[in-house]
């Protein structure tokens, strides 16, 4: 490389560095929310390039507001260093989210640069899967024990105030840790000053284990109206504190996640992702449902010979086939929204069940007679209308029956219902839309052809 080359790197690299420090002064000042939809519009690396040029809390605040994955995205684009030293100013559960999406051997990179505190508590939190309690909890949670003074509670709490962001909630616990209440702040505040906490707290507080689902805690939080929930290990001992911030957010990812995978998408897809990942989350699925078209293809193998005597069929089988599918598709997604907010007992699934099969059969009868009377009139037929419309009431029948009872057996066999149980209605509605139609056509063919 000559000399000139070597100036003009360097002039380019001091402009994108100057560029990053302009940006830097007009995002410090905005809030959080704001600062992180300017840098998820940018390249990662020139968002890496304005994090780096603001200060360290400014930073760690605003990439905590984006997508976990954008911000690991651009924590991977920072230097080490300084990607560490942001990383250490968030609350211990947004760090740990976002180094979950950065590749392994920076990962470990990071973490050594953190003082062993912070890296201690990165591999607590770890050990912990992402979609549970422990894995969505923050370490920091105000805890007293049960046998100090009021007093003395008073001034520690004043002490923490200046350390912790918030305080949510401040639970007693006894020598060994474990939970045993919660303070109401009336209560302390006016409290003879000598009385020790056991004395005063509410015992009897709800918690959650560390490996309880997020949506069992989210559904939790929401049915009690808690602003955050206690995380407990089998022995009741306090590990952290779930927060209505978390809470929101995991309702948004599943919300999110149910939606992709009911169309076969995958649940961490985002506009952002690569193509390479879009690629692995859909390819599969899109296999599988390649092989239970087969399946409809077969059958319609099958009534070969009764298509080409009459290939009007033809026109028909689309229309059986698609109706069905969207009524599967609105069954379906009644019952997967009633599974994820977990809202179904086994009293409340037979009265689905037999509500679907009751809407089916409506439903099939006024499609089934609007299509008939279109087969008439443009065919000619009346046979035809009356083939078609018993096909559509049929599989108007099955489809909405399937739809809401195959989400139901796919969670009892322990898939995901939102994923699974698309492809395999769909192949219920396209093969028993073709076989009743194109059966009941051979069944009728001499009315049909004469």
């Amino acid at each position: 490389m000559t000399n000139m080359d070597k100036q003009s790197e360097k002039e380019a690299a001091d402009a994108a560095v100057e560029r990053s420090e302009q940006m830097a002064v007009r995002v410090e000042d905005l809030p959080s929310a704001d600062g992180a939809a300017i840098l998820t519009d940018m390249p990662s690396a020139q968002a890496a390039g304005v994090a780096e040029a603001l200060d360290p809390q400014t930073a760690a605040d605003i990439l905590a507001e984006m997508d976990h994955v954008r911000a690991a995205s651009v924590i991977s684009d920072m230097e080490p260093p300084e990607a560490s030293t942001v990383l250490s100013y968030m609350d211990p559960d947004d760090r740990v989210d976002i180094l979950e999406h950065v590749e392994a051997p920076l990962h470990d990179q990071l973490v050594d640069e953190m003082d062993a505190h912070e890296a201690a508590e990165v591999h607590h939190l770890e050990q912990y899967p992402p979609d549970t309690a422990g894995g969505r909890m923050t370490t920091q949670v105000t805890a007293l024990y049960e046998h100090i003074t009021v007093d003395n509670a008073v001034t520690i709490l004043r002490q923490l105030s200046k350390e912790l962001e918030q305080m949510f909630y401040v639970y007693v616990i006894n020598k060994h840790k474990e939970l045993v209440g919660v303070l109401s702040m009336r209560d302390l505040i006016l409290a003879d000053p000598k009385t020790v906490l056991s004395s005063i707290m509410i015992r009897n507080v709800r918690s959650v284990e560390a490996a309880t689902d997020q949506e069992a805690v989210a559904r939790m939080m929401k049915k009690y109206g808690y602003l955050a929930m206690p995380v407990v290990d089998h022995n009741k001992r306090l590990l952290g504190l779930i927060t209505l911030d978390d809470v929101i957010e995991v309702l948004e990812e599943e919300t999110t996640e149910d939606v992709q995978k009911l169309f076969g998408a995958g649940a961490e897809e985002r506009l952002s992702s690569p193509w390479h990942f879009s690629f692995r989350s859909r390819v599969w699925w899109l296999v599988i449902n390649l092989g239970t078209a087969f399946m409809a293809g077969a059958v319609v193998g099958i009534f070969e010979g009764t298509i080409a005597e009459m290939a009007v069929l033809a026109i028909y089988m689309p229309i059986v086939a698609g109706m069905g599918g969207n009524a599967s598709a609105q069954a379906m997604a009644v019952a997967v929204r009633g599974i994820a907010v977990g809202e179904v007992d086994r009293k409340l699934l037979r009265h689905v069940m037999s509500r679907e099969l009751v809407v089916g059969v409506l439903t099939g009868l006024v499609c089934g007679i609007i299509t008939a009377a279109v087969a008439v009139l443009w065919q000619g037929n009346p046979m035809l209308g009356v083939v078609v419309g018993l096909a559509l009431v049929i599989n108007h029948t099955l489809a909405s029956s399937t739809g809401a009872g195959i989400p139901f057996i796919m969670k009892r066999l322990g898939f995901d219902p939102a994923q699974s149980a698309t492809i395999f209605a769909t192949t219920v509605t396209d093969v028993g839309g073709f076989f009743c139609f194109l059966g009941l056509a051979t069944l009728f063919k001499r009315s049909l052809i004469g």
